[in-house]
């Protein structure tokens, strides 16, 4: 393995090394893992490490932010890029209160790919190299008992009306943003890191809404990553 002296992520809140965690009142709250990807490698390699994974962020947020940090990355070998989960995300406020309306992801499947690669040769071209991940698989059951949980019961109802009646259609866009970054992985050239089949191969490795891993599950992503490079 050769000497790693730094390392960017940039990515949204599987970078940043988000929890969520239950609580009594139903309701739950959000934390930072100290046991986050980054701080893993960091551990493992000691290694310099920037973390630039922003909550909720998007692949064109992604951009900007890469854009933004540019001149802090002098040194960097490897760049960390995990996008694709919010992208593929849904406004639910907005599709439990008109279920008969048009809904879009956040990012149209063409403005995520177009940008993704654009992303990647930035990355390059600054050079350093792009490591992409897959994205962590999620619990479609889950994670619409945590996004409809302050939903009265007609929203409820207006959003499985949308879904038409089939819940794992959730799982499914989520699943092709997942093959769009295989797909950019391969065009590009670049080092695929197959978070996704590491995932599947244990249990209990996303915390309660269904979308975030949990400390194991950001553990064995970390490993993944140390694996690939």
């Amino acid at each position: 393995m050769n000497l790693v002296m730094k390392l960017v992520a940039l990515g949204d809140s599987i970078i940043k090394g988000v929890l969520f965690s239950e609580e009594e009142n139903g309701r739950g709250h959000y934390s930072l893992s100290e046991q986050n990807i980054v701080n893993h490698i960091a551990d493992s390699l000691h290694c310099e490490t920037i973390n630039l994974g922003k909550m909720g962020s998007t692949i064109e947020n992604g951009e900007r932010i890469l854009e933004r940090y540019a001149e802090h990355m002098d040194g960097t070998n490897y760049v960390v890029l995990c996008y694709g989960g919010n992208d593929s995300d849904y406004d639910w406020n907005a599709i439990a209160k008109c279920p008969n309306g048009e809904h879009h992801p956040k990012t149209s499947l063409s403005t995520f790919e177009k940008t993704y690669i654009r992303i990647i040769n930035k990355v390059r071209n600054m050079g350093y190299t792009p490591l992409v991940l897959s994205l962590p698989p999620m619990n479609a059951h889950c994670y619409f008992d945590h996004f409809t949980r302050q939903f009265d019961e007609q929203q409820k109802k207006n959003v499985l009306k949308w879904l038409k009646g089939n819940i794992d259609t959730i799982w499914a866009g989520h699943e092709l943003y997942n093959d769009a970054v295989k797909r950019i992985a391969e065009a590009t050239d670049a080092h695929l890191v197959d978070v996704t089949s590491a995932l599947l191969r244990q249990k209990d490795y996303l915390c309660a809404d269904g979308i975030h891993p949990n400390n194991k599950g950001y553990h064995l992503i970390a490993k993944s990553i140390l694996s690939a490079m």
